[in-house]
């Protein structure tokens, strides 16, 4: 996530009619009273929902193709043919709406869980691309940043803070030629330059007050919910300068770093193996130097022709109102402190209620209400998706879901999960509930190609990996289950998640001394 300088504002309190919206908390005029419509654009790609119009709404739709098209070329072109998941995208026309629902100076965000990736954006598609100054073509893009996030799970499997963020800096700056056919990489990021230039100089001059980029390498996540926000600039500027001279000044012991992450290699091991430098006392007189000789090296690569075909559908009024539900909802997921996460979440539940009353069985609304409702509800809630929706793999997945607790429903939860791999093999959702509930019935068998797939279209999703860490253990291929447990915990550390980080210590060590897994014999 990248932070901008705008100041967030409260969100309105706006008294409406009841003819499609109830008097409370809003963050937009709804459609119903005259308020923009909103529109899904749905490609091989992406799914975006946005209220901008129509030809902008396309526009941006064909700079999400070219963008991920672009990005992927110049960094990881072996993953341009990779399956992954369909990355959902919002795209807000007021930048001030935005502003008034997010954390102040986020400009942009990539949003991802075990059941999702998504990326928010404001503004028109031609104001995303944002020069640093007057006198050169360098820009930066909350896009390109946030897609980095994204595309980069897919090639490099284990990523510390620094790492992520670096790489989503460096792409930050990709500048796509107008007609899609070229990009250039690797220009200066002016913003991060002059940051890492006034602390690394009071490093040398010894006024630094303890900082060095060791503070970089090792990210306190803390600092964001603790609102520092110098620290937190100097991280991402420091990432940026890391990755940009790691790619042009190292490029071999960086790609053995990255390799060593890939094969399991804690963060540190492979830091200490790969690239020594980086542990080394003099790491901040070596980048300083780096900044100071503007060597800043920049490549033109050549861009296939992306893929532009989508479908285009105008959003009703339930449908709008359940979108903004999310957003909302997202928004108090996001904010750190009172009162602004009780107004989001007020803000989400009048955009849920509303959706509701307008059409009770649309499917974004349906979910949502899944999440909230008692257990005793959720079974009348699956079969009503399903119901209302029998061609939507979503719908299945939440009568799957539903059906959890339900002992004597396995049949009809199994076939549930089948059907919705069925209309949507890329659901990596319904792949992976099903992997698990293969693993508690003990048919690792069946559950580990499902399990194998799930991480395949969601490699950061801690509970993939989980699943797959104990198919792999009741199949007996227990080393290959306690690294892809580590990854699972790595996850969870750096979302802090203290419960989930328990349990996966406690499946570690069960793996290690034998409770939990028993070595195949050799040739079985």
């Amino acid at each position: 996530m990248r932070h901008g300088l705008a100041m967030g504002a409260l969100l309105a309190l706006l008294s409406t009619t009841q003819l499609a919206c109830v008097v409370g908390p809003r963050f937009t005029t709804c459609p119903g009273e005259g308020g923009r419509p909103w529109v899904r654009l749905d490609s091989d790609h992406y799914t975006l929902h946005t209220d901008l119009p129509a030809e902008d709404a396309r526009v941006a739709m064909r700079r999400l193709e070219r963008t991920r098209t672009a990005i992927l070329t110049a960094m990881w072109p072996q993953a341009l043919g990779q399956q992954m998941t369909k990355l959902d995208v919002y795209v807000l026309q007021s930048p001030r709406e935005f502003e008034g629902l997010f954390p102040r100076r986020v400009r942009a965000f990539f949003f991802r869980s075990d059941n999702e990736a998504l990326i928010v954006l404001s503004g028109r598609p031609d104001t995303w691309r944002q020069p640093f100054n007057g006198f050169e073509l360098a820009s930066s893009s909350p896009l390109n940043h946030e897609l980095a996030h994204y595309l980069s799970a897919y090639p490099l499997t284990r990523q510390p803070r620094w790492l992520s963020e670096g790489l989503a800096e460096y792409l930050e700056t990709l500048r796509l030629s107008d007609d899609g056919r070229s990009a250039v990489v690797g220009a200066p990021h002016r913003h991060a330059i002059a940051l890492m230039h006034s602390w690394l100089n009071a490093v040398q001059r010894g006024l630094s007050q303890g900082w060095t980029m060791q503070r970089v390498l090792h990210w306190d996540r803390t600092l964001e919910a603790r609102e520092k926000d110098k620290e937190v600039g100097a991280n991402y500027a420091g990432s940026w300068l890391l990755v940009h001279w790691l790619l042009n000044e190292r490029p071999q012991p960086f790609a053995e770093y990255l390799a060593l992450l890939n094969q399991g290699v804690a963060p540190d091991q492979a830091l200490t193996r790969a690239l020594p430098e980086l542990t080394s006392p003099s790491l901040d007189g070596l980048l300083y130097t780096y900044l100071r000789g503007r060597r800043f090296m920049e490549r033109t690569v050549p861009v296939p022709p992306s893929g532009m075909a989508f479908i285009e559908e105008v959003l009703d009024d339930a449908q709008s109102h359940a979108v903004r539900a999310r957003l909302a909802a997202l928004g108090a997921h996001l904010a750190h402190r009172e009162p602004f996460i009780t107004n989001r979440k007020k803000v989400a539940k009048t955009e849920l209620d509303e959706a509701l009353r307008l059409n009770p069985t649309g499917l974004l609304a349906l979910a949502a209400k899944l999440r909230s409702a008692p257990e005793a509800e959720h079974v009348a809630i699956g079969r009503s998706a399903v119901a209302a929706h029998p061609h939507e793999s979503e719908a299945w997945l939440l009568l799957g879901k539903a059906l959890r607790h339900e002992l004597t429903a396995a049949r009809e939860r199994e076939a549930a999960y089948r059907e919705a791999l069925r209309l949507d093999p890329r659901n990596a959702n319904a792949a992976r509930e099903l992997a698990w509930m293969f693993v508690t019935q003990g048919r690792n068998a069946e559950a580990l190609p499902l399990a194998r797939w799930a991480v395949t279209l969601a490699p950061w999703s801690p509970n993939a990996l989980d699943t797959l860490a104990l198919a792999l253990a009741g199949s007996g291929a227990c080393e290959e289950a306690r690294q892809v447990e580590h990854r699972a915990l790595e996850f969870i550390q750096e979302e802090g998640a203290p419960e989930l980080e328990r349990l996966l210590r406690e499946r570690i060590a069960g793996l290690e001394d034998g409770r939990l897994c028993t070595a195949a014999p050799p040739g079985a």
